[in-house]
């Protein structure tokens, strides 16, 4: 199936999915911007398919919605209030701090930190029944990240997540401890770490010279504003 077609569903079905787009986005407390962002879709596109503007939704778009919510692209289609009530409740969020650059290279763990009197955090609800470890930060974007990652880019990092192809992962540098995000590339039997700023050499991973600090399960737009 191809995957970026259409799905050709009816127009009963269309005002379906834009209810209960809304319902879940009003419930969980999330915006259109914010869940375009997380899906790397554009915002007119959540908005036109909330709106109930969009007949012909691509499926791979619903398949990235259904996940986000943890819900079957048939529930998004079905104009039955009594099924979506288990996915409408609101979820306990965790509190990740939101760690800056230098703090994030000088230590291994973030169990070395007092996060007793850390000023600044963001609070994160998954849409499934996965939850963080304790060893989950947050780092925002440097100007130089754009236009890839707007300025205001929050990353949530979880050094337990193994990292696979595809991902976007912080390295270390293990000769002067800088840190450095980068997209894994596995191609057998190398790892190739893809530089996301524009004019940076690509990198090959070597466990002598790198160390893979986490990989970045979220990436999301915030308001700087310290809780």
């Amino acid at each position: 199936m191809d995957t970026s077609s259409a799905l050709g569903i009816d127009s009963t079905q269309v005002q379906a999915l834009a209810k209960n787009l809304r319902t879940l986005l009003d419930s969980r407390g999330v915006s259109e911007g914010e869940i375009a962002q997380s899906l790397g879709i554009p915002v007119m596109t959540v908005r036109r398919i909330v709106s109930g503007e969009t007949a012909d939704p691509r499926i791979s778009t619903l398949k990235l919605i259904a996940k986000y919510f943890d819900v079957s692209i048939d529930l998004l289609l079905e104009n039955n209030d009594e099924k979506m009530l288990p996915f409408m409740a609101k979820r306990t969020p965790q509190f990740v701090p939101i760690l800056d650059w230098k703090t994030a290279g000088d230590i291994t763990d973030c169990k070395q930190i007092d996060l007793s009197t850390w000023k600044k955090w963001h609070p994160i609800v998954f849409n499934n029944h996965s939850s963080l470890s304790d060893k989950v930060f947050a780092l925002e974007s440097r100007p130089s990240m754009q236009p890839r990652f707007p300025t205001g880019t929050l990353f949530i990092i979880e050094p337990d997540e193994p990292p696979t192809d595809g991902d976007i992962i912080l390295i270390k540098m293990k000769t002067d401890g800088d840190l450095s995000l980068r997209e894994l590339v596995i191609d057998p039997p190398k790892w190739q770490l893809q530089p996301i700023v524009a004019g940076s050499e690509v990198l090959f991973y070597n466990k002598n010279q790198h160390h893979i600090v986490g990989v970045v399960i979220l990436s999301m737009l915030h308001n700087r504003k310290e809780i």
